[in-house]
């Protein structure tokens, strides 16, 4: 079994805010957050051809924590961050993306 260290969320907006989904990512999960990383810009500017915005951030799951069972939350904030959390079946929050700068949009 792999090791999993973190998980890619992407969602395309037509608002900044408003009117979000998330969208299926090249590669959903890494074995190093550092991967995660080097394919967070690329995977955000294919999203942005189909959005008019884009978000995505890398969220560094536990392994010890990782349940398949775990559902993944996230929002788009007013000042247009991604936040990711997931949600372990007993109701705890595993993980929190680091989203800072990952943001970007097109006019």
């Amino acid at each position: 079994m792999e090791h999993i260290a973190a998980i890619i969320v992407l969602v395309g907006c037509l608002q900044p805010t408003d009117a979000c989904r998330e969208v299926p990512a090249p590669i959903e999960a890494f074995e190093t957050v550092d991967e995660c990383r080097e394919l967070l810009s690329p995977a955000i500017e294919a999203t942005a051809g189909s959005f008019k915005h884009a978000y995505g951030a890398c969220a560094e799951v536990d392994p010890a924590l990782f349940v398949e069972e775990a559902t993944i939350e996230w929002q788009v904030t007013a000042s247009g961050r991604l936040q990711v959390k997931m949600q372990l079946d007993d109701g705890s929050y595993a993980v929190a993306a680091r989203h800072g700068g990952n943001a970007k949009g097109r006019n």
